[in-house]
């Protein structure tokens, strides 16, 4: 009798995308796709989609709260590491989530819900709590103010992401030179 071998697998396993990680990319390459292709990019029927969400707003506020579940877990995840180690663990925890940061910043109709809004302000004051422990320890510049350092932190992640979706620059570099150009900028 033969016993089968397991077959080997190679890297990580790579989670399966959900459909609001699908919804996510269709709705940041086209801002104005309809549910319809919505539901083709996700290998479902139009019906079917509709039994989740109702309406595109509907659609549009849960894939909203999901990348914000997400981005969530990411800055608790920096928050929990070594003080020192916190600012590039959140570098290195949010660029991944590129999809879901550009769906949540290049969506002007999540401006005016409140619960968004909400969400998105105690994330930042969250985020602001990393940057001055950065600012204490002299990893961070003493003379910039709060708001820039968090904008600039978002640039950099949102560029850092970007670059990774175009083909321009490795998952696995971004991090680092993310990091790196949030600390030195790219002055000589």
């Amino acid at each position: 009798m033969t016993v089968p071998q397991p077959v080997a697998r190679r890297g990580p396993r790579r989670p399966i995308p959900t459909l609001l990680d699908i919804a996510t990319e269709v709705l940041v390459d086209d801002p104005a796709a309809s549910l319809a292709e919505v539901a083709s990019a996700a290998g479902i029927g139009r019906t079917t989609l509709h039994k989740q969400y109702a309406t595109r707003d509907d659609l549009i506020r849960a894939v909203a709260h999901r990348a914000i579940d997400v981005w969530e877990r990411a800055v608790s995840a920096a928050s929990e590491a070594d003080p020192g180690a916190g600012l590039r663990a959140l570098v290195t925890a949010m660029v991944p989530l590129g999809p879901q940061l550009a769906f949540l910043w290049r969506t002007p109709a999540l401006e005016h819900v409140d619960e968004i809004c909400a969400r998105l302000d105690v994330l930042q004051e969250r985020q602001l709590v990393l940057l001055r422990h950065a600012r204490k320890l002299g990893i961070l510049s003493d003379d910039t103010p709060d708001w820039w350092q968090l904008r600039i932190l978002y640039a950099v992640v949102y560029s850092a992401a970007e670059s990774i979706y175009d083909g321009t620059l490795a998952p696995l570099d971004a991090p680092d030179l993310a990091f790196d150009a949030l600390l030195r900028g790219v002055g000589a």
